[in-house]
């Protein structure tokens, strides 16, 4: 059986760690990958990302300054492997320009699955999930196979 990678947008993560924004199926995921013993990947600044989105629901009046700490730390506790390679940055730009993508991190997530997935060879069965409507739009003409619309394929 192949080892399963898994990439989580940004998008997903927050609907699985947010009240305001919780979904069942963005939890479901997470929960299912963990027990699964999945192997969780993601670039380099993810934690960023979703820190920078806590502290906007924090300034927002969203979140309660004890529940955006609690939901911190429950996102630090999640095991992913962090991955910024010179080998991502170049497929990241490349992406970003095949499907006309205005910045990078988008593409730097379907990099990181891909960088991920090339490495583990044949052995691995790598999944790049994501919520973004925007994205999920510009790769219909060109559909990536590893990518999963969070709720369905």
């Amino acid at each position: 059986m192949p080892e399963r990678v898994v990439c989580l947008d940004t998008s997903v993560l927050v609907k699985y760690l947010t009240p305001d924004e919780q979904d069942a199926a963005a939890s479901s995921l997470v929960e299912e990958a963990l027990l699964e013993d999945a192997r969780l990947v993601a670039p380099a600044f993810l934690w960023a990302e979703v820190g920078s989105v806590l502290r906007k629901k924090l300034r927002q009046r969203l979140l309660e300054p004890h529940e955006a700490r609690s939901l911190w730390q429950a996102f630090l506790w999640l095991p992913i492997q962090y991955v910024d390679l010179p080998v991502l940055r170049g497929r990241a730009w490349d992406l970003a320009d095949r499907y006309a993508l205005a910045t990078l991190y988008d593409a730097a997530f379907l990099a990181c699955t891909e960088v991920v997935a090339a490495d583990a060879g044949d052995s691995v069965d790598a999944e790049f999930w994501t919520a973004d409507a925007v994205l999920l739009k510009r790769l219909e003409k060109e559909p990536l196979a590893y990518v999963r619309r969070l709720g369905g394929l």
